[in-house]
């Protein structure tokens, strides 16, 4: 279940129990050396795992994080052990440019950076792609750079363009559609869990917005 690679250790948790996968991970992260990374591969972003690691004081480089996301919708969530574990992670700077990732078929959540009780998050979605509406147990401030389309929110749909900021409560239903591509900062809290996850990944399944 877990490959050593040159500089980094693979683990694919798809085909491992719920239950198991926490500690297979935990395992395979502490086998890294100092600077070395673990690829987790999975059929969503396994980035609430970094909350995980840190309250098991695991020694994760938090700002290291990344997600890269195949064309066919597998995640590879990758983590960084400290170069030394006694860093002080208090800073982090990106910039919507240098994290720009368009996909083809669906919309793209980039992950900047996940605290223990937050997730800050750039979406780039392409004109005709939507995130589909869904009711996680988050709080959502969402604010548009770039882009027109609309948004549910809550029971309302209401139109969204460059400035505009929409919060919604967790629990409430939330929803994009992008009438031209579109690239926009959202922050959820808390950390969403694979539960938040499966509404959104059923609807991109079966191509559903609402």
């Amino acid at each position: 279940m877990g490959n050593i690679k040159n500089n980094y250790i693979e683990i694919d948790i798809r085909n491992i129990a719920p239950g198991e996968r926490r500690s297979k991970i935990f395992e395979r992260f502490l086998a890294l050396g100092q600077g070395q990374e673990l690829h987790v591969i999975a059929d969503h972003d396994p980035v609430h795992l970094l909350g995980s690691m840190k309250s098991h004081k695991l020694p994760v480089d938090v700002a290291a994080y990344r997600t890269l996301t195949d064309k066919d919708g597998t995640f590879t969530g990758i983590f960084k052990k400290l170069e030394h574990e006694n860093v002080n992670e208090n800073f982090l700077a990106t910039d919507i440019d240098q994290e720009r990732n368009y996909l083809p078929d669906r919309f793209n959540p980039v992950t900047v950076y996940t605290g223990e009780n937050y997730r800050v998050i750039i979406t780039y979605i392409k004109a005709g792609q939507f995130i589909p509406v869904h009711s996680p147990s988050t709080d959502l401030i969402f604010s548009v750079f770039k882009g027109n389309g609309s948004m549910v929110a809550g029971d309302r749909e209401i139109n969204i363009h460059p400035g505009s900021i929409v919060i919604v409560h967790a629990g409430e239903k939330r929803g994009v559609f992008a009438d031209t591509d579109m690239e926009a900062f959202h922050v959820v809290s808390p950390v969403p869990d694979e539960k938040d996850h499966l509404e959104v990944k059923e609807k991109l399944e079966s191509k559903k917005y609402i």
